[in-house]
């Protein structure tokens, strides 16, 4: 089974190297989401960037692919990125049923190198 999850894993990572965008087309310092009017919002102050993930996945409590889950999310939502320090695991925040979880994913499924 941790065979299959590391081969997984790495075909997952190389798919999002693959997908990247050109970082000099990228400015994160002025990312806006858009509302319902198509009116730019701009961002709240602990997000760094908004993005969708590549892959149905799960928000975990703590950056550990073992801690428990809060969440499961798909790739229609968005999730707002928090924090990218870690190696592995990026801090995001997603809506769901009209609640909001702050937990961790695995960077591997983001369509972005953070």
């Amino acid at each position: 089974m941790q065979k299959l999850f590391n081969v997984l894993f790495i075909a997952v990572t190389i798919a999002c190297i693959a997908c990247q965008p050109d970082a000099e087309n990228h400015d994160s310092a002025e990312e806006t989401i858009a509302n319902e009017n198509s009116e730019p919002v701009s961002l709240p102050a602990d997000v760094l960037a908004v993005t969708k993930p590549l892959i149905a996945g799960e928000l975990y409590s703590e950056p550990d692919f073992n801690s428990p889950t809060l969440a499961y999310f798909d790739t229609a939502q968005q999730v707002h990125l928090l924090d990218t320090a870690d190696a592995l695991f990026v801090k995001v925040r997603i809506g769901k049923n009209a609640e909001t979880y702050t937990g961790y994913i695995s960077k591997a499924i983001l369509p972005e190198q953070l």
